[in-house]
């Protein structure tokens, strides 16, 4: 992987411009700037690449969350990568994962890796509790209750 080394400020820069501008706002245009065209974390099972494949999961999310907002809790860079801390707070409005609008607002925090090279993100780790959104909604039950809808599961 080739890497050109910015300066922190500039991975900061872009980093914010990704989690506030481009999912915050959200403005899709900042995909073209800020993505590289190989862009493709292993672990997003989407047959897109590149901005095409951030533009994809802004409209899908936010087909979900047409409300959602970032707040950036804590952010780091370094030369070719920023470490960043955001909370996301939204309406759940649509019926993308297969279950119907529920209206219930969801808060839920973020912790990402942007790996950056030539002032383009090549790529992406992200973690959040997605069950814990699921819960919050009411779509699923609590984890700690998941063990009563399982007490008759015998596997095969």
């Amino acid at each position: 992987m080739l890497c050109f080394n910015l300066k922190i400020e500039e991975t900061e820069s872009i980093a914010k411009k990704w989690i506030i501008d481009m999912w915050g706002k959200p403005d899709l245009s900042l995909a073209d700037m800020l993505v590289d065209s190989n862009y493709k974390p292993e672990w997003i099972h989407i047959d897109k690449k590149g901005p095409k494949l951030i533009k994809h999961e802004i409209q899908h999310f936010r087909s979900i969350f047409p409300d959602l907002k970032h707040e950036i809790i804590e952010i780091k860079g370094e030369e070719n990568k920023v470490w960043i801390r955001y909370k996301a707070t939204g309406t759940h409005k649509g019926t993308g994962w297969g279950f119907q609008p529920t209206n219930k607002r969801v808060d839920f925090e973020v912790a990402a890796i942007l790996y950056v090279s030539e002032g383009k993100v090549i790529d992406l780790w992200e973690s959040f509790c997605f069950y814990d959104i699921l819960a919050e909604l009411g779509v699923l039950p609590p984890f700690w209750d998941l063990h009563k809808y399982l007490l008759d599961y015998k596997p095969k």
